[in-house]
């Protein structure tokens, strides 16, 4: 039921990790992002964060 959300978040991590060891540059990583939304088409896109961050963004203890 969920493959095509399942798929979408691997290809997502896959590309921020990518960008991160400077692989690939932001530049693409962004355009990739929307090309993967746009072939996966997941459940939950809506409340997709496109921004390319990690996480919540949630500070603990100033770390």
């Amino acid at each position: 039921m969920f493959e095509k959300e399942v798929d979408y978040r691997l290809a997502k991590w896959l590309l921020l990790n990518m960008e991160k060891d400077g692989v690939i540059s932001s530049n693409e990583m962004r355009l990739a992002l929307d090309m993967i939304a746009e072939y996966y088409v997941p459940p939950f896109l809506e409340v997709e964060d496109l921004s390319g961050t990690i996480g919540d963004g949630v500070t603990v203890d100033g770390r």
